[in-house]
């Protein structure tokens, strides 16, 4: 009953809008803070209890899911609109004319889909989405960090051991 409830209520405010947001590190421990206290809540857990964040997804039988369901639906709105609106790709291709903001330039959104399927650039992320079974297949992917990373370790060891050959040669 109570999960029913979260998923109908809580979820769907929590994730209104989503897939048009940008999301940085902070507002991704502030939505993962979110699902962990609405849990705390449903299973009566008093803060006080000093129980861990673990222990409350593990009482519960569940697993953080809103930041996953964010990338999905992030990920297949996306696909949708660069697959089928020539007007909204332009936009996101920058096509809009317009002065440079000054400082630091902020998190955008098409990097942020591009880290999350593992896409090298935006007109690889392009190609990616138009061709739909590559698409469906970048989203069925578990954890696309993990795999960035053992393909950044894979590149810096083979690197190191062709220094090292080059070295010895020499």
């Amino acid at each position: 009953m109570k999960k029913g409830l979260r998923e109908s209520c809580i979820c769907s405010v929590a994730l209104y809008t989503s897939e048009t947001r940008t999301v940085g590190k902070n507002e991704e421990r502030v939505i993962n803070a979110f699902e962990t206290w609405s849990w705390r809540g449903m299973l009566k857990i008093k803060w006080k209890g000093r129980i861990t964040n673990d222990y409350v997804f593990q009482r519960a039988k569940e697993e953080r899911l809103l930041l996953k369901i964010l990338k999905n639906r992030r990920h297949s709105w996306i696909g949708h609109t660069i697959g089928h609106s020539e007007f909204v790709v332009n936009i996101l291709d920058g096509a809009i004319s317009g002065k440079k903001a000054v400082g630091r330039p902020r998190l955008r959104y098409l990097k942020q889909v591009a880290r999350n399927t593992a896409a090298d650039s935006y007109s690889a992320l392009k190609r990616m989405a138009c061709n739909n079974s590559r698409w469906k297949a970048a989203n069925q992917s578990k954890d696309l960090r993990i795999r960035r990373r053992r393909r950044r370790r894979r590149r810096r060891k083979g690197r190191r051991r062709r220094r090292r050959k080059g070295k010895e040669k020499e």
